[in-house]
């Protein structure tokens, strides 16, 4: 990325010897040379051109949202002590924690600074979407977490969690896309709802690829949530649907330390067994359809195929 090959150069702390902090941009620029689906940065500039922006002025802000997209992964990847992102190792596997959290406090610096580069006449707006974005994910995060050591959570607890933790900067990526190409109360408010449903589809996706996805295209351990006890749509459905000693029985088996291949084998075969994996289908189903549909009211209609194409292509991915 052009943006960090310039801040790396800039940021030289000893320019009489042409030296480097080499701890903190060999893996900065690791982590962001590794690719990713970059779903948000396309949803900054489909939103721009779905209400007539030119999407040139909103290239530095796509590039904003996919720079904090990587300071979530960074830090994430520290509290699920995860050893693989896409594919490769996670930064304070292949470093330190130090590098990693240093990594992710520079990120979210250099994310601001290209925002602010953003060419609208609305910057405070585009500012507020971002901030906004980051708290709502920190919180989300933080709602993750918990829900880990607590029994008392709900599918209605883990709707409200994703929704901060991975749709909301889905929906920031929108908003700001909307602001830059210029539109107006209604149509922010449209891009707005269609983006929070289809991040929602989009994780619940995502729960369900951990035990359905080819390890090698999903770029990430199967099973890896089931090893970490965490409180899925699919592992919440699954103590919807089982009773009595059946449920008390996966509730052990879930929760127990034998993090091993077997686990995972015995905790899948239950969730085929109850079609917990259908449920989620049509849970995915069902909030990409209501993501659709807040698109009705859009006039641009080549606008709005491209995001009942970008809703198909989220909802039928591999990894």
């Amino acid at each position: 990325m052009e943006f960090l090959k310039k801040e790396t150069e800039r940021s030289k702390y000893c320019k009489k010897f042409g030296k480097y902090p080499y701890s903190l941009f060999d893996p900065l620029n690791y982590i962001m040379s590794g690719g990713g689906k970059r779903i948000r940065p396309i949803l900054v500039l489909l939103s721009c051109e779905t209400f007539g922006g030119d999407i040139n002025n909103a290239i530095d802000a796509a590039i904003a949202v996919e720079i904090l997209h990587n300071f979530t992964l960074v830090h994430d990847d520290i509290m699920d002590n995860a050893n693989t992102r896409r594919g490769k190792e996670t930064i304070h596997k292949k470093w330190d924690v130090n590098a990693a959290i240093l990594v992710g406090d520079e990120l979210i610096g250099l994310s601001y600074r290209s925002l602010l580069r953003s060419n609208s006449n609305n910057i405070n707006g585009i500012l507020k979407a971002f901030t906004d974005g980051v708290i709502e994910v920190c919180e989300g995060q933080a709602l993750d977490k918990e829900f880990e050591l607590s029994e008392a959570v709900s599918i209605d607890d883990y709707i409200i969690m994703i929704k901060k933790k991975t749709a909301e900067l889905l929906k920031t990526s929108s908003i700001i896309g909307a602001i830059i190409g210029n539109a107006e109360q209604n149509g922010i408010e449209a891009i707005s709802k269609y983006s929070e449903n289809i991040g929602i589809a989009f994780q619940i996706n995502d729960d369900l690829l951990d035990v359905i996805a080819d390890e090698g295209e999903f770029g990430k351990k199967i099973g890896g949530d089931i090893l970490e006890k965490k409180k899925t749509f699919l592992y919440l459905k699954a103590l919807e649907l089982l009773k009595g000693k059946e449920k008390e029985d996966f509730k052990l088996l879930y929760n127990n330390s034998h993090n091993n291949k077997e686990k995972i084998d015995m905790i899948i075969n239950i969730y085929n067994t109850i079609c917990v994996i259908n449920s989620a289908k049509d849970e995915i189903s069902k909030f990409t359809s209501k993501a659709n549909e807040s698109l009705n009211c859009l006039r641009n209609e080549d606008s709005r195929k491209h995001l009942l194409s970008f809703s198909d292509m989220l909802l039928n991915r591999n990894y």
